[in-house]
C-alpha cells in the first residue's frame, strides 16, 4: 500500500505539470493567432490606403527642367525582399519612408565632378557584357554601389535573356541604372529626332525589363558636352533637357577602352596595360585640388577592367578615405526615387530581340 501511494504521487504531479504546460501552449497559440491576424489586417488596410493615395503617379520631368513629386512608397514587400514598393513595383535594396526630396540636379545640365564632400563615384559604360556578373560579384563583396550607363544594342541586345538577367541583377542589387543611348552614336552628328529616338528606345527597353525610365544619362564619348556654346552641343543638351535627362560625364577617364582598342595586337600584357590605367587615375587624383571629389569612368565590357582595374580602383579609393557611391548620390540625389523619371510595373512579357 505504501509502495502504491508512493508511485501514484509523482504520477499525479507529472500529470498536473503536463496539463499546465498544455494550457500554456494553447493560450500562447491563441495569442499568436490574434497578433498575426491583426498584423495581416493592418497590412492589408495600409496597402489599400497607400495604393489609393498614390493615384498611380510616377516622377516626371517637364521640358522646363522642373520636376514633379517623386513616387511615394506603396504596398507591402514580397516575402524575403528588401527595398520599397513604389507604384506597385519594387525599388530594390533601399528602404524609403515619406515623400522624396526635390532633386538637387537639373535636367539638361552637364555634371563632371561629384559635389558631395567625401564622395567618389565609379561608373561603367557600354554594357552590360559577359563580364558584368563577375563585376557584380566584386561589388557585392565590397558592399559598394555604382552606376551602370547601359546601351540598348551595342555590346549585346538588351532584350537578350542573358543580358536582361545582368541588368535585373544590377538593379535589384541597388546599383543606379542610367542611359547611354540605344546604339552608342556620336550625338552631335544626329538630328533632334534621331537623338530622341536613341533615348526613347532605351527608355522603352528599361520600362519593359525593370519598369523604370532613367533620369540620368551619359553621351557616348562625352560628345555634345565639350563645346562652350557650340551649336551641336547646344542641340544635344537642349534635346536631352526636353527629355528630362541630367547629363553626367566624368573628370577621370581610366582610358581602359582607348588603351585596349588601340592595342589590338596586345604587344603589352594585361598587367602592363592595367598599370598604365592605374597611373591615369593616380595622376588625375594627385593633380586635382585637395579634397576634390571625383567621377571615374570605366567600361564593364573589358575583362581586364573587371578583374584588375576595378579591384585596384576600389582599394585605392577607399585608401583615400572616400565613400564610393553612385553618380546620382555623389551629386546630391541620394534618394533613388530621384534617379528615375518613372517607376512602374515592368512588362510581363518583354521582347527577346532588338529587331522589330
Amino acid at each position: 500500500m505504501t509502495t502504491e501511494k508512493a508511485e501514484k504521487k509523482p504520477m499525479q504531479t507529472k500529470n498536473k505539470i503536463l496539463i499546465a504546460a498544455a494550457s500554456i501552449i494553447v493560450i500562447a497559440g491563441i495569442a499568436v493567432g490574434i497578433y498575426f491576424g491583426v498584423r495581416k489586417n493592418d497590412n492589408a488596410n495600409g496597402s489599400s490606403s497607400n495604393s489609393s493615395s498614390s493615384n498611380g503617379s510616377s516622377s516626371s520631368i517637364d521640358p522646363s527642367g522642373t520636376t514633379s513629386a517623386a513616387p511615394q512608397p506603396t504596398g507591402v514587400l514580397p516575402p524575403g525582399q528588401n527595398g520599397t514598393m513604389v507604384n506597385g513595383t519594387l525599388l530594390p535594396y533601399y528602404t524609403l519612408t515619406g515623400p522624396a526630396p526635390a532633386p538637387v540636379t537639373a535636367a539638361g545640365t552637364v555634371y563632371t565632378n561629384c559635389n558631395v564632400p567625401g564622395t567618389y563615384s565609379i561608373s561603367y559604360d557600354d554594357g552590360p557584357s559577359a563580364y558584368t556578373h563577375e563585376l557584380l560579384d566584386l561589388l557585392d563583396k565590397e558592399q559598394i554601389k555604382v552606376t551602370f550607363f547601359v546601351n540598348g544594342n551595342n555590346d549585346g541586345c538588351i532584350y537578350d535573356p542573358t543580358v536582361r538577367s545582368v541588368i535585373k541583377r544590377a538593379y535589384e542589387s541597388g546599383h543606379q541604372i542610367a542611359s547611354h543611348t540605344w546604339s552608342h552614336p556620336q550625338l552631335t552628328t544626329l538630328t533632334v529626332a534621331q537623338i530622341t529616338d536613341q533615348m526613347k528606345r532605351v527608355e522603352q527597353a528599361l520600362l519593359d525589363i525593370l519598369g523604370i525610365v532613367p533620369r540620368y544619362m551619359r553621351p557616348p564619348y562625352g560628345d555634345g558636352t565639350f563645346g562652350n556654346g557650340n551649336a551641336n552641343d547646344v542641340k544635344v543638351q537642349s534635346t536631352l533637357k526636353s527629355l528630362g535627362y541630367v547629363i553626367a560625364t566624368w573628370d577621370i577617364a581610366t582610358t581602359d577602352a582607348d588603351i585596349d582598342d588601340n592595342n589590338p595586337v596586345h604587344k603589352l600584357s594585361d598587367e602592363a596595360l592595367a598599370k598604365i590605367e592605374q597611373g591615369v587615375v593616380t595622376s588625375a587624383v594627385s593633380g586635382a585640388a585637395p579634397g576634390a571629389n571625383h567621377m571615374q569612368l570605366m567600361h564593364d565590357t573589358y575583362q581586364r577592367t573587371v578583374t584588375q582595374l576595378s579591384p585596384w580602383s576600389i582599394t585605392y579609393i577607399k585608401g583615400l578615405n572616400y565613400k564610393i557611391v553612385p553618380v546620382a548620390t555623389c551629386l546630391g540625389d541620394s534618394d533613388p526615387r530621384n534617379w528615375y523619371q518613372t517607376i512602374t510595373t515592368p512588362s510581363a512579357n518583354p521582347p527577346t530581340t532588338c529587331t522589330k
